[in-house]
C-alpha cells in the first residue's frame, strides 16, 4: 500500500483525492492507495473526508506528513514557500513531494532551497480547472486525458519521477514533460492570458455606469468570455505574482493589437479587420480539428495497432505491500 498525503484541500487537492481513491488498485500503476488530508480549516477536512477524497483526517502537519510516502502540495502559489519552510523539519527521508501550482520556476527553486537533500521534488500542473473553486466543486473526473506538466531536474531520482507519472497516469491524465522557465512562458500566454482578458471584460463593463442596463442584454457570449473571472481570487493573485514576467510579455502583445484593431476600425479598414477576422477563424478551427488536447506526436501514436504501441507506463513499486 503507497500513503499519499494531500495537503490543500480545494478544487484541485480533493479532486486528486477523489480521482485516485476511485482508481481501480487491480489497473492503477499505484495499486492500493491511503490517503491523508490536511487543510488549514478543519471544515474543509471534514467536508473532504465526506466527499469521499480522503482515507484520513489529519489534524496537524506533521501528522500529516509523519507516515507519507508521497506528499502532494495543493495550495495557492504562495503559499508553497512558507508550507516547504514548516515541512521541512517534518517530511520523512525518502518521500517525494510534488504540487499542483500553477507556476513553476518559483516553486521549483523554493523546493532546492528549503527542502531537505534527503527529499526529492517532482514540480506539477495539471492543465485542468473549473471556474467554480473550493472542496465542493471536486471531481474525480477532471483530470480525465488533460494535461499533466512536471518539471524534475537532472538530479531527481529516477523512481520519483515514476512515481509521480504513476499518479498522473491512476487520475487519467497525460504526463508532459517541460523546463520550469519554459513551462511559465507557455501557461502565460494560454491560461494566465486568457484569465486576465475575461477579468478586464467583467471589470470594464461592471464599472460602467450603464451596467443595470447592459446585464440584461449579456448572453452567450458574455458568459463565455468571463467564465474565468469566476475562479479562486487567492489563486490568480498568485499566478500574477509569480509569472508576472513572462505574463507581462503577453499583455503588452495584447495591448499591441488592441490598439491597432482600434485603430483600424476608427480608419474604417475594412479590408484590414476581414483578414484579420478570416485568418484567426481559420487558426482556431484548425486548433480545434488537431484535438488540442493531445500531446505532440500523439496523434500519430493512437494510430498505431495497440499491439504495436509502447507501454506507455512500466512503474511499479518494488516490494510494496497489498
Amino acid at each position: 500500500m503507497i500513503r499519499i498525503t494531500i495537503i490543500g484541500l480545494g478544487l484541485l487537492g480533493a479532486s486528486l483525492g477523489m480521482a485516485l481513491r476511485s482508481a481501480d488498485p487491480k489497473e492503477s500503476p499505484l495499486g492500493t492507495l491511503e490517503i491523508t488530508g490536511w487543510d488549514r480549516d478543519p471544515r474543509v477536512i471534514k467536508e473532504a473526508r465526506g466527499r469521499l477524497a480522503i482515507d484520513r483526517e489529519a489534524r496537524s502537519l506533521a501528522e500529516a506528513v509523519r507516515d507519507a510516502q508521497v506528499v502532494i502540495v495543493a495550495t495557492p502559489v504562495q503559499a508553497v514557500r512558507d508550507l516547504f519552510t514548516q515541512l521541512a523539519p517534518l517530511l520523512p527521508a525518502g518521500v517525494i513531494v510534488t504540487d499542483v501550482a500553477s507556476t513553476k520556476a518559483e516553486v521549483t527553486h523554493w523546493a532546492a532551497t528549503l527542502l531537505p537533500a534527503a527529499v526529492a521534488y517532482v514540480g506539477g500542473h495539471p492543465m485542468a480547472g473549473k471556474e467554480r473553486s473550493g472542496v465542493a466543486a471536486a471531481d474525480p473526473a477532471l483530470f480525465r486525458d488533460a494535461i499533466y506538466c512536471l518539471t524534475a531536474g537532472s538530479s531527481t531520482p529516477q523512481q520519483a519521477i515514476e512515481v509521480v507519472e504513476a499518479i498522473v497516469h491512476a487520475v487519467g491524465a497525460k504526463p508532459y514533460y517541460i523546463d520550469p522557465e519554459e513551462h511559465d512562458a507557455y501557461v502565460a500566454a494560454i491560461s494566465h492570458l486568457p484569465m486576465l482578458l475575461s477579468v478586464g471584460l467583467v471589470e470594464v463593463t461592471t464599472s460602467s455606469p450603464a451596467w443595470k442596463e447592459l446585464a440584461p442584454l449579456a448572453a452567450t457570449g458574455f458568459r463565455d468570455v468571463s467564465r474565468l473571472a469566476s475562479g479562486d481570487p487567492e489563486m490568480h493573485r498568485d499566478i500574477l505574482l509569480t509569472n508576472r514576467h513572462s505574463l507581462s510579455r503577453w499583455l503588452n502583445a495584447m495591448i499591441a493589437f488592441l490598439g491597432d484593431v482600434r485603430d483600424q476600425a476608427e480608419a474604417g479598414d475594412s479590408a484590414t479587420l476581414e483578414e484579420l477576422l478570416r485568418r484567426v477563424k481559420e487558426q482556431r478551427d484548425t486548433w480545434i480539428a488537431s484535438r488540442p488536447n493531445l500531446r505532440p506526436g500523439e496523434a500519430e501514436f493512437l494510430q498505431q495497432p495497440e499491439v504495436d504501441r509502447p507501454n506507455l507506463l512500466t512503474f511499479r513499486l518494488p516490494n510494496r505491500k497489498r
